[in-house]
């Protein structure tokens, strides 16, 4: 693919690059943007700075040698996106599962849309190919991030190089474990998940059966869901997801994915044709992330708090720190206020992490009590006082309570220490 076609590509299959893309060298010996990661967030990076009118010259650098089909991002359609045209399917209703009951959402003006990351990255690559300001190194390792004077100095497996701006899009998070940057007391809760993408023999799937968590499943390794978007009678992407520190390893996750694909769909491994696999780890936590290291350095994506603490949904907060970039470097906006956990997200996290036993239960009286416009405005990060009430009034107050006062007492012990 050249140019900005948009095009669909089958599941499992990788992105082309165009060639222009890799061949290009760029003469300047300073770029005015580098931008570190090539995935989501920086290519979203690069074209939102691109379609804004900026000439100056990009380098992206990133360590993978190709892009493949190992991504699939998914959000509510509540607000104009970029790339939303991109969307391969969509739902307008969904479903979530406790135990033996289900309760189900409906809204068709905001629906569930789903991005397969090969369409992605061809659309996202193929915009970009046609400019000679950008250039794309890929199978680059970074190392060592500094500013020299006026400049950031980035020390890389293939040589040294100089930027007037460094976007940081990597996706490095300090972990519970690591610390790093993790502020003392924070709430961690990793959600860690295998995904198969897959066509079955026979016709099994009701493309309209969006199931966002379906909790009817064995909860004796932790917090747990099976998620299913189905998109058509025969191809759906099967998740297996834990809120917990599991040590689940692939060929786990795959067994369960198998036993629930027989019990649900009545499928058996002979029946059905594993298209792609996606697989990774979503930190949601209530820790104070820094997206502005210094007048020259910034960190975009999950690393710049674009993912939503208590959730995990990244791709509108990627789109979202896009256009607070490009304020910034093309228009001159000042900077914006570094993004920070909301206490009733901080809240809803540390019931998680605290009583995951409820969790199912809870989640299913959100969904089956609160107006799915504001469910769907928090979920999106859009809701205002009187969805946080109606949010408020659904949940179980004494767990939420006691929460609520861990996360103040927290609060306040970092304001005294600080």
């Amino acid at each position: 693919p050249q140019g900005t076609a948009v095009w669909r590509s089958p599941r499992g299959t990788a992105a082309l690059i165009p060639d222009a893309l890799l061949r290009r060298q760029l003469e300047a010996p300073v770029y005015d943007v580098v931008i570190l990661g090539a995935g989501c967030a920086g290519l979203s990076a690069c074209v939102a700075l691109l379609e804004a009118g900026f000439t100056g010259t990009i380098l992206l650098v990133d360590a993978r040698r190709e892009y493949l089909d190992d991504r699939t991002w998914c959000f509510w359609d509540v607000e104009p996106a970029p790339f939303t045209h991109l969307a391969r399917a969509s739902w307008d209703s969904w479903g979530v599962r406790a135990g033996t009951d289900t309760v189900r959402a409906s809204a068709p003006t905001t629906p569930y849309v789903s991005i397969a990351a090969n369409d992605f990255y061809s659309f996202a690559l193929g915009s970009i190919a046609d400019r000679p300001n950008v250039e794309l190194r890929l199978g680059e390792r970074v190392g060592k991030i500094e500013e020299v004077g006026d400049l950031v100095h980035v020390t890389a497996s293939e040589g040294q190089i100089f930027a007037r701006q460094v976007v940081d899009s990597r996706g490095l998070m300090p972990s519970s474990a690591s610390g790093g940057d993790a502020t003392p007391h924070s709430t961690w809760i990793p959600q860690q998940f295998v995904g198969l993408h897959i066509l079955a023999s026979r016709a099994v799937f009701d493309p309209s059966d969006c199931r966002l968590m379906d909790f009817g499943v064995d909860q004796s390794g932790g917090l747990r869901f099976m998620y299913v978007l189905p998109v058509s009678p025969f191809e759906a992407l099967i998740e297996n997801v834990y809120m917990a520190e599991t040590l689940l390893d692939r060929r786990g996750h795959r067994r369960e994915i198998d036993a629930y694909l027989s019990s649900e769909f009545g499928l058996d491994e002979a029946e059905y044709h594993v298209l792609g696999e996606e697989r990774g780890c979503i930190p949601m936590t209530d820790q104070r992330i820094v997206s502005r290291v210094s007048a020259r350095i910034t960190r975009l994506g999950m690393a710049g708090g674009a993912t939503r603490p208590s959730t995990g949904y990244t791709f509108l907060g990627i789109q979202r720190s896009c256009r607070v970039l490009v304020d910034r470097l093309v228009r001159g906006a000042p900077a914006a206020p570094e993004p920070a956990c909301s206490l009733l997200d901080a809240v809803f996290l540390r019931f998680l992490a605290d009583d995951p036993g409820r969790a199912p239960r809870v989640f299913a009286l959100l969904f089956g009590r609160v107006a799915t416009p504001s469910l769907v405005r928090f979920l999106s990060e859009r809701s205002g006082l009187r969805d946080h009430i109606r949010l408020i009034v659904a949940l179980p107050k004494l767990p939420f309570l006691r929460a609520a006062a861990k996360v103040l007492m927290i609060r306040a012990t970092r304001g005294r220490r600080h």
